[in-house]
């Protein structure tokens, strides 16, 4: 701001002197010159020295303007920078608390495992940790036999009122038979339910659905395929079923 008036009072002062030169020109001009008249000259002086004066205003004001799109440009590329770090503080916090869900989720495996035994509260651990880690409405983890399409068992978790998931079993097996990583599938009641289905290739599949509040926007899929993976082990642990290879990580982080 000082600079600016500086570069003000300059202006000013280079315009006073224009204009004194403009007043005392008749003093200046004092007979004929070049075959014009005395006033004929003067008229010429003065209108010169007002012209100059004009234009070092216009001159100035296009710097300023010049320098006034300089800095909102500087000030734009703050903001922008400013913006672009507090994003990614948010996606680094984001990041640890996906890190501690999985190590607790690691952790009441392993005591599971260890235990030789699964209990319902393991079961919706694991759908309240999915269901925290994306900011879905509910999470419901559904053990479906496909040959059957029966449900064998299922385990709710709701962060806001009940829910109920009217989503058939035939839908689901529709996903395994396509071989698709996720999915929205339409229920009976018209909401469009997120579907990630188990790593697994047995006839006994774990399905995690997900319903959000809202538009759905950047779901790290391949976190919850970690918890649905978990979970179709365990249940094959509870249900005495043969062991399968299942993958515990997704082969590549997908966003929906």
């Amino acid at each position: 701001m000082p600079q600016k008036s500086s570069r003000l009072e300059w202006v000013s002062l280079l315009y006073l002197v224009f204009f004194v030169f403009a007043v005392l020109s008749p003093s200046f001009i004092t007979r004929e010159h070049f075959g014009l008249s005395q006033t004929w000259l003067e008229e010429i002086t003065i209108f010169f020295f007002g012209m100059a004066g004009l234009v070092t205003f216009t001159i100035y004001e296009r710097v300023m303007e010049r320098r006034a799109k300089e800095s909102e440009k500087i000030q734009d590329a703050y903001q922008r920078a400013k913006t672009e770090l507090i994003d990614s503080y948010a996606y680094i916090g984001a990041i640890n608390r996906k890190i501690e869900l999985l190590k607790k989720l690691a952790n009441d495996t392993s005591r599971a495992t260890v235990d030789a035994r699964l209990s319902k509260d393991l079961f919706s651990a694991l759908a309240a940790n999915a269901c925290a880690a994306v900011g879905a409405r509910a999470a419901l983890i559904r053990c479906v036999e496909l040959s059957k399409l029966r449900t064998d068992r299922e385990f709710i978790h709701h962060t806001s009122g009940q829910m109920v998931f009217r989503v058939h079993n035939r839908d689901l097996k529709m996903l395994h038979e396509q071989k698709v990583g996720y999915d929205f599938v339409k229920a009976e009641d018209g909401q469009k339910i997120l579907v990630i289905p188990s790593d697994g290739k047995r006839d006994h599949k774990a399905y995690l659905l997900l319903a959000f509040s809202g538009d759905v926007q950047d779901v790290d899929t391949s976190l919850l395929k970690v918890f649905i993976n978990q979970a179709e082990m365990l249940y094959h642990q509870l249900t005495g079923l043969p062991s399968v290879s299942t993958p515990v990580l997704a082969e590549a982080p997908k966003s929906v």
